[in-house]
């Protein structure tokens, strides 16, 4: 299968650690995406009943092409999630760097509200570079998580350190513009 067939149906992300790619045709690619992540911040109090989390969420996004066979890519997503202690709710924002191993980036934002533990939301591609330059795309997310548990138990400004949760994005569709 030639280089250009097979990003065709992976994420251009994961393309990106083969660093063969020099142009795409462009044509919309959907893809289903689960990600294990791993949190490091801090969780403070804001209010009576709410506590914020500042920190990052990072690991590896991995794509079944159809075939069987798995890619990945890593990413870091500095972020914040409030938590309302009094009816569980909770809500998070954040902006996510995806980085293959030749160094070329996609970069995207997230936003989110749930319930402690569940967070479901949306998933913006923002743009990319090098070969990735003028990347749309977008889907749906959903975010699993012990964080809002370990929060909730923390005192102010306590550090977490390892809190771990699945996202996972089951309808990312990307375009990238001929070249």
């Amino acid at each position: 299968m030639s280089d250009l067939s097979k990003l065709g149906k992976i994420l251009i992300v994961l393309a990106i650690i083969t660093g063969s790619v020099t142009f795409v045709q462009a044509e919309e690619v959907n893809l289903k995406i689960l990600a294990p992540w791993e949190a490091a911040g801090r969780v403070f109090r804001v209010g009576p009943e709410l506590l914020q989390f500042l920190g990052t969420f990072e690991g590896i996004m991995y794509i079944e092409d159809g075939k069987g066979e798995l890619d990945a890519a890593v990413f870091i997503c500095p972020a914040t999630q409030e938590i309302n202690l009094a009816n569980g709710q909770t809500l998070a924002h954040g902006r996510c760097m995806i980085t293959g191993s030749d160094g070329h980036s996609v970069f995207a934002d997230f936003t989110c509200k749930g319930v402690v533990g569940a967070c479901e939301g949306k998933f913006k591609i923002t743009g990319g570079e090098g070969p990735f330059e003028g990347i749309q795309g977008s889907s749906d997310m959903s975010i699993r998580s012990a964080l809002g548990a370990m929060a909730v138990d923390a005192k102010s400004g306590s550090v977490i350190q390892a809190a771990e949760g699945l996202a996972i994005w089951p309808n990312l569709k990307y375009t990238l513009p001929s070249k």
